[in-house]
């Protein structure tokens, strides 16, 4: 009981990948994203993804070196989405982002900046995800609190397509 009660307010480190895994308090779950009833539309690109990190910077010099100024940071998500893991669905209710429009960006881009760059990483619908946060009950099911997202390196996600063997030749006598 006293175990239980401090996994819940300190969290474990261990990564939950099932449903059935599923106890209040702080927790990392590793799953599925899914699209809730409303995506957000990434400035750069404009694909419709449930949240996007967004930065542009410029090169300024600075003490005879050119160093990175960042003109604006921002993370979006949409308003809730879910994350898919063995056995069932959890919702999640990701933290306020900063607003941010393709019209602001298209503003930064006019300022006319020298070495203007901006940048954006997408999380859509059927990535491989780390979440982390706080799992609440509501009402019969439960609810993730987000506080951190990262996305699963690459290596970890699939193998990728499938790719047929090669066939040895055989040698002639």
């Amino acid at each position: 009981m006293v175990l239980d009660l401090l996994r819940r307010l300190f969290g474990g480190g261990k990564e939950i990948t099932s449903f059935e895994e599923l106890r209040p308090g702080k927790a990392v779950l590793r799953g599925t994203i899914k699209a809730g009833d409303e995506q957000v539309r990434s400035p750069l690109k404009g694909l419709g993804c449930v949240a996007y990190y967004y930065k542009a910077s410029y090169k300024a010099q600075a003490r005879g070196k050119w160093v990175e100024r960042v003109v604006k940071d921002a993370e979006v998500y949409a308003p809730s989405f879910g994350l898919a893991l063995e056995g069932g669905t959890i919702r999640v209710l990701p933290p306020r982002g900063v607003p941010l429009d393709p019209q602001e960006h298209r503003q930064l881009q006019a300022r006319g900046f020298p070495g203007f760059q901006a940048t954006e990483q997408l999380i859509r619908p059927g990535t491989l995800v780390k979440l982390e946060g706080s799992v609440q009950r509501d009402g019969e099911g439960f609810v993730l609190r987000l506080r951190r997202i990262d996305l699963v390196p690459e290596a970890e996600q699939q193998a990728g397509p499938y790719k047929r063997p090669e066939r040895r030749r055989r040698k002639k006598r």
